[in-house]
């Protein structure tokens, strides 16, 4: 089988991920029926839809499928496809048979998750990823730097935030290595990408409100120190009790945790708080001017609440028992 090497310089793509570069060779081209097609198991990347995928739909019935798809060989004979997923989705929905793949076949999972990963940062900018999809992106680039055994001077901000604490960065302050490196990748704060990192412990539930902006990243990191089994029991007692949590919300859950380990009914207890009405600790309640002038206007300040103070009593024993 002829082989070429396929070069490329992309500067927010994971090639760290793998240190021998022949296994981005490309391999011979095969038309593969679209039946035979498996989407990764562990996709991370969200599908193209409305219009954007309409468009790819017109694309491919008028010119076909321009790049290869490429594919891993499964042992039953089913190709995983490691990068194209939009593109077969569209295929599909324009009624293509086949569609042509670049077959691999004995690939790690480390070497198969890096097509998954590098293909789609080559085909769309790190900025344009949703939050969760920037988390993994940070989380497989930061577990490479700690693999290699490199100063980590992003710990600061991940014990920071273990402890409930948003610092704001000092421009003056001395970025090396960890941070150095992934803040020029990537433009982002050490603190930022700490906050990304905690994304990825997020419940499935969670992370899809983070995607949809139905709660910021502060708030976020909060929830993702809570267990998950308490996460999705949080969120679907939410979504009976028609609640919306707030970031003040979020926090005490975090230092409620911290203390001592949430449970289902601790949850439920601080939830039905929230739902109750609010009672106002104090209101100062004015009199009209003709009842002051009728019964008042004679005494002092003390002397008036007293009085009211002592029928009050007496209206409420007698009249309300």
């Amino acid at each position: 089988m002829s082989k070429k090497l396929v070069k490329r310089e992309i500067t927010d793509a994971v090639d760290f991920l793998l240190e021998d570069t022949s296994v981005l060779e490309q391999g011979d081209i095969q038309n593969i029926e679209l039946n035979l097609l498996e989407n990764y198991h562990d996709h991370p990347f969200t599908l193209y839809t409305g219009k954007r995928l309409e468009d790819m739909v017109d694309s491919i019935r008028e010119n076909g499928i321009l790049n290869p798809i490429i594919v891993l060989k499964k042992e039953d004979g089913a190709y995983e496809i490691l990068s194209g997923h939009n593109r077969v989705n569209a295929a599909r929905l324009a009624n293509l048979k086949t569609v042509p793949c670049i077959v691999k076949e004995n690939l790690s999972e480390e070497q198969a998750y890096t097509y998954v990963i590098e293909t789609n940062l080559m085909q769309r900018s790190f900025s344009d990823l949703l939050p969760t999809e920037k988390a993994l992106v940070l989380k497989i680039r930061y577990e490479k730097i700690a693999s290699q055994g490199k100063r980590n001077d992003l710990q600061k901000e991940i014990n920071n935030l273990e402890q409930g604490i948003i610092e704001k960065e000092s421009k003056a302050e001395d970025k090396t290595d960890s941070r150095k490196s992934l803040g020029k990748e990537y433009h982002l704060s050490g603190a930022s990408i700490a906050r990304y990192l905690r994304l990825n412990e997020l419940s499935d539930s969670w992370k899809q409100d983070v995607d949809n902006e139905k709660i910021g990243l502060t708030m976020a990191v909060d929830l993702s120190y809570l267990p998950k089994e308490i996460q999705d029991y949080l969120y679907q007692q939410c979504e009976e009790l028609e609640l919306t949590l707030k970031s003040s919300d979020t926090k005490a859950l975090h230092l409620m945790n911290r203390q001592e380990e949430l449970n289902k009914e601790m949850i439920t207890t601080y939830l039905l708080n929230l739902k109750k009405p609010k009672m106002k600790e104090y209101q100062n309640i004015k009199l009209s001017q003709s009842i002051y002038q009728k019964f008042f206007q004679d005494k002092a300040k003390e002397e008036a609440e007293g009085i009211i103070e002592k029928a009050l009593e007496i209206y409420f024993r007698e009249y309300l028992h």
